[in-house]
């Protein structure tokens, strides 16, 4: 790397907290920290090009040579820099999508944004449909808002992979699922992805009665025709909040578009009962064998929703090949317990004996988190308590534990006579704003509660926030 910088203005310019092209983090010991770009700094302009968004400049800075314009309080330095390609450039921006967030244009009956109540975190109020998210964070997309030069930069650039909602490859039902004409096209962008060399991830959110049964095996009979550019599959079960079946108790119908395709037709949408959840296992499990056969993996996999709602273990990690989908919650719970054993297996016997804590958890996992609790109670002498916690906020039936709110805690915890540390799932907070579902955060739900609020991902996790707080301090 042979860098020159030069100061190319003296123009003072007030950022905006989101502005285009702001550095909110760079990593230590990247091209970045090297080339003393600074938080707070913007970069404004690549390759003698205006930068778009954080897609164009991973794209873009990934060259031999790269000519990178970087404002920094008023004054815009360039670095003419000779890479090697493939570099690590360590940015973080604080908006990565510069012109913010693409809009859905979709009415989809089982819209979650719909139905969650007023007072929440405001991104969640924010209807995405953002093909870049998609490529980011592994959001899921419709495809239905892309427009001919949306696509162009798709195939130019090789935006891959993407994550669809598919939901129907049956081109009526699709439109009714997403409420909009432009979804019956489904196959016809899969197909265009595929030729374009675009890897993509497809999930199905199953209705009972809707999408399921006949029209989930034309789906997976569908999407077996793309070949290794479709990397997985996932039918997840559709989830109603409180408000939501307020919602759906108002028999909200389609739109006129959809209306006029499926004449006296309407999607009522409603929660699996356990005897329908089984029949989906049920029906999966053909398709599974048949994919391993021919695909060697499993490539369809169901929500984790399926199993624990019936009674039904979840399957070994094996059959997950990697958990390609794991951030859509597909083999969470098989991570989780695995991640368990290797910790078993690895610790020493007795190691927190006389620790005490709880562990905060949603009521769907809550026996099999006590399974799992009372496992690593009788290996390391900790006295772990398992508390699941029902979700009063949204509503009962939603029971996972990451659609938890700092209330539903304040709920369940408040009057408690416990001191000792609440262990709850990061899934419950924004990774971006570090918040609950209610935009409360882990300080100030602590605080209320009068005792530590620590968050984890894993038991050892815990084990480990244990063994620190239970460490003997030195005399001074």
């Amino acid at each position: 790397m042979s860098p020159v910088v030069s100061p190319l203005s003296q123009r003072r310019v007030d950022l905006a907290p989101h502005a285009p092209g702001l550095v909110e983090a760079v990593a230590p010991a990247s091209l970045a920290d090297e080339l003393g770009i600074e938080v707070g700094d913007r970069v404004v302009g690549i390759n003698d090009r205006p930068l778009q968004d954080a897609l164009d400049f991973q794209f873009h800075a990934q060259a031999d040579r790269v000519v990178l314009d970087v404002e920094r309080r008023g004054v815009v330095l360039r670095y003419v820099l000779d890479l090697e390609g493939d570099e690590y450039w360590g940015i973080t921006f604080a908006d990565p999508t510069f012109d913010g967030v693409r809009v859905c244009e979709n009415a989809c009956p089982f819209c979650f944004i719909k139905q969650i109540p007023t007072g929440m975190r405001k991104s969640l109020y924010v209807m995405d449909d953002d093909y870049r998210y998609s490529m980011l964070y592994g959001s899921f997309v419709t495809l239905t808002n892309l427009t001919e030069d949306d696509w162009r930069r798709i195939e130019d650039e090789h935006i891959s992979p993407m994550h669809v909602s598919v939901h129907s490859t049956d081109p009526e039902l699709r439109v009714a699922l997403v409420g909009n004409p432009k979804g019956g096209r489904i196959m016809e962008d899969l197909a265009r992805l595929e030729r374009a060399g675009i890897e993509f991830h497809a999930q199905l959110v199953l209705c009972p009665g809707v999408n399921d049964g006949g029209a989930l095996d034309r789906s997976l009979r569908d999407l077996s025709t793309f070949g290794e550019r479709l990397l997985s599959i996932a039918g997840v079960p559709v989830g109603l909040t409180r408000h939501g079946q307020e919602r759906q108790s108002k028999q909200l119908r389609m739109s006129r578009t959809c209306m006029r395709l499926l004449p006296g037709k309407q999607i009522n949408v409603r929660r699996y009962s356990r005897d329908e959840a089984e029949a989906v296992i049920d029906q999966a499990e053909p398709w599974q064998e048949r994919f391993r056969r021919e695909r060697g993996r499993t490539f369809f996999y169901l929500g984790d929703e399926f199993y624990l709602m019936t009674g039904q273990p979840v399957p070994e990690a094996d059959r997950y090949d990697g958990f390609p989908q794991i951030e859509d919650g597909i083999g969470i719970t098989r991570h989780f317990l695995e991640q368990l054993e290797t910790y078993l297996r690895r610790s020493r016997r007795g190691g927190l004996a006389g620790a005490t804590g709880t562990v905060a958890c949603g009521t769907l996992i809550g026996p099999t988190m006590r399974q799992a609790v009372h496992r690593f109670n009788d290996h390391t002498g900790a006295a772990l308590d398992v508390v699941p916690v029902e979700n009063v906020y949204l509503g009962s039936e939603i029971n996972v534990s990451g659609l938890l709110t700092g209330r539903d805690l304040l709920h369940a915890f408040t009057g408690r006579r416990d001191d000792g540390p609440l262990y709850v799932s990061d899934r419950m907070l924004s990774h971006r704003t570090g918040t609950f579902l209610d935009d409360t955060t882990v300080e100030e739900i602590a605080a209320k509660l009068g005792r530590p609020v620590v968050t984890a991902a894993q038991l050892s996790d815990v084990a480990r926030d244990l063994r620190q707080r239970n460490r003997p301090r030195r005399a001074a």
